[in-house]
């Protein structure tokens, strides 16, 4: 009787002991999931709250500030609110805080640097538009010949080209479906495979892996657009960030322009073209290793140079002759390209010395062009108004090279506040000092080399690049960096302009750069296959940037001990009162 009591209060306990147990379990679970749908809010709530001793304890302008820019970072790296919307809160923060004043901070959402970003856009948008880019592609690949490794150089070629000024994600999503089809075509004809697959092939959901041959197209077009976007100033939003951020510090040094920026930092994205190429005829074709499966997958014949050689001259043919709308286009986007270069080239006096005295930057003869884009119609036929075949005349007046709806459909509006934020943030941390106290407190670095500063501040840059925004890592660092040049006696471009050009180098995981994010979801990488592959793009075009830019970008710059410019900042003391 007794053992049945123990036995039963034993059940009675071990059953207590489980439920408990359980609801442990529940509740951790229940924590769980809380976190995992409303993670956002938390940060977006309680990141301020964590800062907020930042504000109490220091109270001032630079704690202020400090306080808004760790705030926008921590919210730009977790996304936890849209990245526009992020960008956008200096409006709120910064008057409210007494760093700037409404109208100060409304500035820096509406400048020369932004109107060149506008105006780029629309150049590009007219270019897809009239599918231009379809016919320079197609055309180059074409001309090139069709076997892996000219197919391969022809992508490299169209790409570099239209990066230079259509963004490198639009150059990368219209080059994917023509990787695709060449690929396809090939595996039809039993010439290679686009993908493995682990289960069945019909079935959508089947788990697959591309091949490596599949895996040098899509990353070698992701590389070689992010390379080429950094050719020249409207390529990529992080070089018109270094151009606002520059100007805006050091209102009295010459402006960034179109034609020196170009001259130094074209040959180093060819240089970083060109290795891709390499690179990835080696690591996945087989390039120097011609017994390798990777070189026998690789290899098509003749057979597959016809068949590719086929498909090109099929897909050229379906666009038709070059079109008015084509025409005026391609002369209009050469005109804005030579306004801009020779605008105040350098080696030569430019036409905007010519016109008069005032300071015309590089937003008026884009504007210009773009003007003209809406006024010019994409169909001559107000040339057969008076024609004596009826047939002819025009009934209704034709639209303009691009339409307003046109661009509202395709302008990504939110890249505008996301500059604008990250000049704000410049103005601010310069206008309270803190980019410049910060920059004060690298002053050991001062007893390093240059060159060792340079690979220091690019090393840096380019590792924390890779897991966030290329453009709100630049908007923080870059005022930093500038305050620290000065602080240290060291010329701001020798380190601001190599540091920019690593800002966008991120190669190794998804969310590095939209090209990145692109492939990885069009050709089912795993992120292993991507680290793995980016780290090579990571390494080199390191080297190539602080190497090229120690020579050739000092020579183009001129840069020569410090410049009278980045004289005369103010004071610690100064921006304290």
């Amino acid at each position: 009787m007794l053992v049945l009591v123990d036995n039963v209060i034993d059940g009675k306990r071990s059953s207590t002991v489980s439920s408990a147990n359980y609801d442990d379990k529940s509740i951790a679970k229940k924590t769980g999931l809380f976190f995992k749908l409303y993670w956002r809010v938390i940060i977006v709530l309680g990141w301020p709250l964590i800062l907020l001793p930042l504000v109490v304890l220091y109270d001032g302008l630079q704690a202020r500030c400090a306080f808004v820019v760790v705030l926008m970072a921590m919210y730009w790296v977790t996304e936890c609110l849209p990245l526009p919307m992020t960008a956008l809160m200096p409006l709120v923060l910064f008057p409210c805080l007494g760093i700037l004043s409404t109208a100060e901070t409304c500035l820096c959402y509406m400048n020369d640097t932004i109107m060149v970003f506008i105006g780029g856009l629309i150049l590009a948008i007219s270019i897809e538009h009239c599918n231009l880019h379809l016919r320079i592609a197609l055309g180059v690949m074409r001309f090139v010949g069709c076997s892996h490794t000219k197919l391969l150089a022809g992508l490299f070629t169209v790409i570099s080209f239209l990066s230079m000024w259509v963004s490198n994600t639009a150059c990368t999503a219209m080059m994917v479906p023509i990787i695709f089809a060449i690929l396809r075509e090939l595996e039809e004809a039993g010439l290679g495979k686009v993908f493995v697959y682990k289960g069945d092939p019909e079935d959508p959901e089947s788990e697959r892996e591309p091949t490596k041959v599949t895996k040098a197209y899509l990353l070698g077009s992701a590389y070689a657009a992010t390379f080429a976007g950094t050719s020249t100033l409207v390529g990529t939003g992080t070089n018109l960030t270094f151009k606002g951020v520059f100007e805006s510090t050091f209102p009295r040094a010459e402006g960034i322009n179109f034609a020196q920026w170009m001259m130094w930092a074209l040959p180093q994205s060819l240089v970083n073209v060109f290795i891709t190429w390499l690179y990835m005829l080696v690591f996945y074709m087989g390039l120097g290793r011609p017994r390798s499966q990777d070189a026998r997958d690789a290899t098509i014949g003749r057979e597959g140079e016809a068949i590719a050689n086929r498909l090109m001259q099929e897909k050229y043919k379906e666009l038709g002759k070059m079109t008015f709308h084509e025409t005026a286009v391609s002369v209009l986007f050469a005109l804005c390209a030579t306004l801009w270069f020779f605008r105040h080239p350098g080696f030569m006096t430019g036409w905007a010395d010519i016109l008069n005295s005032v300071d015309i930057r590089d937003s008026t003869p884009v504007m210009f062009v773009a003007t003209l884009m809406f006024i010019i119609p994409k169909e001559p036929s107000f040339l057969y108004v008076c024609s004596k075949d009826a047939n002819k005349r025009p009934t209704k007046s034709s639209e303009g090279l691009i339409t307003w709806k046109v661009l509202e459909s395709k302008m990504p509006w939110s890249l505008m506040f996301l500059l604008g934020g990250g000049f704000a943030i410049s103005k601010g941390s310069n206008s309270s000092c803190l980019s410049k106290n910060i920059g004060e407190a690298l002053t050991p670095l001062k007893n390093l080399p240059p060159f060792l500063i340079l690979c220091i501040t690019c090393l840096f840059t380019g590792t924390i690049t890779e897991f966030t925004s290329n453009i709100g890592i630049a908007n923080i660092m870059l005022p930093v960096i500038a305050q620290m040049s000065v602080a240290i006696k060291l010329n701001p471009l020798y380190v601001m302009i190599p540091s920019t050009m690593i800002c966008s180098y991120a190669f190794r995981l998804p969310v590095g750069t939209p090209p990145n994010a692109i492939v990885t979801v069009a050709g089912h990488l795993s992120t292993k296959s991507l680290i793995v592959a980016g780290c090579g793009p990571a390494l080199y075009s390191f080297v190539v940037v602080v190497v090229m830019f120690s020579t050739w970008g000092v020579y183009t710059y001129k840069i020569e001990g410090f410049p009278d410019w980045a004289m005369n900042e103010p004071t610690t003391t100064e921006c304290l009162t």
